[in-house]
């Protein structure tokens, strides 16, 4: 009786071992690649960034990685393993850098911790002191976030890549549940879209948490407020209006269905008051939705837009009286604002740029394949399609400082994986085991591309503790009302007293590609004789690496801005320079 009853007991332990042996097997994979790249030594030397660092160790995790991950998938295991190795991943790529020092890279990230620390020292906003002010809705969350719960700031940055990274890939899941029940496929988009986000605007930030909100809005447009039209579109007009309108709910409980437009539209109102462009972005998607049937509710576009211009009418209008809407629209000021100015530096530099494009590239070719088997085998969805190319619509309206491509890029990824991983998971092309053995093959390829090419300026976007050290001395050093000049952008500052200095970089002050000689007068001037210059190696290897300025150039410009009259050094370490500009001193005194 006893061995009797023990057999169920063996079988549910089999059952179980090989889901428990991928989490073991997943979680050491993590450890040793974070383990690994506690190793790094600081300032990364290579123009290439944080990939051409990372010791052996680190790699041989990511692919172990990958391995386990697509044997799950091909075994069928429970939801949680793969959920679990999810997580892994988000960990050991979007952790690098994290794991490699103790600073939050990248310059904005230090700013918006300073916009939410005068948020919280004055009380108030100010949509005339600057740009952020006119969106403030996330910086004053985080303002209460940090007061209420004594969390240092600086801790949340660091980390908030791997957060964001974990919330965006929930919010997607949500979506991507309703496309297809496939759970594979769930499981390998989510994955794909880890490794195809090498843009990089995950870090504390207004768009990340309002991408986040994105995703959840998108969720309950398709789940709860989605429509099926009956039949197939016409393209007559009069047919197709007549097919657009014979769409029915998907939800048929109308509590249920007025309950997400609620929600939906207080989630929009947040992103609204949030980021200037991703309500946009929404918008754009929404209307797409309608506009193929899949949307119940017509009038949520026309809410979304009447939102936006109240918004822009009365709370950014400082910002919108200096900057048009539409400033830097066509197709020509976008090339030139996305392509052109990226398109330069020193070769390492533009191996990295080619890598990301080539990463896009594979993304999107896959996606490609993906609806063509769908549109043959007469299963392609107009959702994810119209999702998938909606954002594009947005490219020739704003150069968006030259960011553009890469935010579109970001908000048609979740659909170009969606696709992707149809791709990779037909049936039709190749026996399952090579079919397993390619997709193992194209995922360590794309996690290898993404580390690289989203940690590739890891040599000017982070930081040493000599120049943290020096940026907080530069405070010290200040006067009140001083203007602050950075030699470029990636530099770890306006972290704190946001407000009580005015800010720019030498390549504000003199343009790209500026002549030493005259770039160092006008940098004395600019200062007005009340200014503090900081020359830091952050930011001299990104005038470089991007192109602004040549290594002699660069050197040149540190002599001359050294001899000016009522220039001073007054500190300097291993990593940075501080000078004081004041008055010049009378001569013979």
């Amino acid at each position: 009786m006893a061995s009797a009853s023990a057999i169920p007991a063996v079988r549910t332990l089999r059952s179980v071992r090989p889901d428990v042996g991928y989490a073991v097997l997943g979680v050491l994979n993590t450890v040793l690649s974070c383990a690994a790249a506690t190793t790094v030594s600081l300032p990364v030397s290579s123009d290439i960034g944080l990939g051409a660092v990372l010791p052996p160790a680190y790699w041989l995790g990511v692919v172990s990685l990958n391995v386990l991950f697509v044997t799950a998938l091909c075994r069928g295991c429970r939801a949680w393993a793969p959920v679990l190795l999810l997580c892994c991943l988000v960990v050991t790529l979007y952790g690098a850098a994290a794991f490699a020092s103790s600073a939050p890279r990248a310059e904005v990230a230090w700013r918006h911790i300073g916009i939410a620390d005068a948020v919280i020292r004055t009380g108030h906003i100010d949509p005339g002191f600057d740009a952020y002010f006119n969106w403030p809705g996330f910086f004053a969350l985080l303002a209460v976030v940090t007061k209420a719960t004594g969390l240092p700031p600086v801790d949340l940055a660091l980390w908030a890549p791997v957060a964001n990274g974990l919330l965006w890939l929930g919010a997607l899941a949500l979506v991507v549940r309703q496309l297809t029940a496939d759970r594979r496929r769930l499981w390998l988009t989510l994955w794909l879209f880890c490794l195809g986000n090498w843009i990089d605007q995950d870090y504390l930030s207004p768009q990340a948490f309002s991408y986040f909100l994105y995703l959840c809005v998108l969720a309950l447009l398709i789940k709860y407020l989605g429509a099926q039209p009956a039949g197939r579109p016409s393209w007559r007009s009069a047919q197709l209006l007549a097919w657009w309108r014979s769409r029915a709910p998907t939800e048929p409980n109308a509590h249920r269905r007025l309950a997400a437009l609620l929600v939906a539209v207080f989630l929009s109102a947040v992103i609204t008051a949030g980021h200037q462009l991703t309500p946009f972005m929404l918008l754009a998607s929404a209307t797409a939705l309608v506009a193929v049937g899949r949307c119940w509710s017509s009038r949520f576009p026309l809410l979304l837009a009447v939102m936006l211009v109240i918004w822009l009418v009365y709370p950014a209008s400082a910002y919108l009286a200096g900057h048009p809407l539409l400033d830097g629209s066509g197709m020509d000021a976008g090339a030139a604002a996305n392509l052109n100015n990226r398109l330069q530096g020193t070769p390492g530099h533009l191996d990295v740029v080619h890598l990301r494009m080539a990463l896009t590239g594979v993304i999107w070719a896959l996606a490609v394949v993906g609806i063509v088997l769908a549109r043959r085998s007469r299963t392609l969805d107009l959702r994810p399609l119209v999702l998938a190319f909606a954002p594009f619509a947005l490219l020739p309206a704003q150069s968006y400082g030259g960011e553009m491509l890469m935010r579109v890029t970001l908000f048609a990824l979740p659909f170009m994986a969606f696709f992707a991983a149809g791709a990779l998971l037909s049936t039709g092309w190749v026996h399952a085991r090579w079919r397993a053995a390619g997709v193992a093959i194209v995922c360590t390829g794309l996690s290898v591309m993404m580390v690289t090419a989203r940690f590739g300026n890891a040599r000017f976007d982070m930081f040493t503790p000599a120049e943290l050290e020096a940026t907080a001395k530069m405070y010290e050093i200040a006067p009140d009302g001083a203007l602050l000049i950075a030699s470029a952008h990636p530099t770890p500052w306006r972290y704190r007293e946001y407000e009580d200095h005015r800010s720019r970089t030498i390549e504000d002050i003199c343009g790209p590609a500026p002549d030493p000689d005259g770039c160092s007068v006008l940098v004395v001037a600019a200062a007005k004789r009340n200014g503090v210059l900081l020359m830091s190696r952050s930011g001299d290897a990104a005038l470089v690496m991007q192109g602004a300025m040549t290594a002699d150039g660069l050197d040149r410009l540190k002599q001359q801005i050294g001899h000016q009259a009522g220039v001073v050094l007054v500190y300097q370490n291993t990593d940075a320079r501080i000078y004081r500009i004041g008055p010049a001193e009378p001569e013979g005194s």
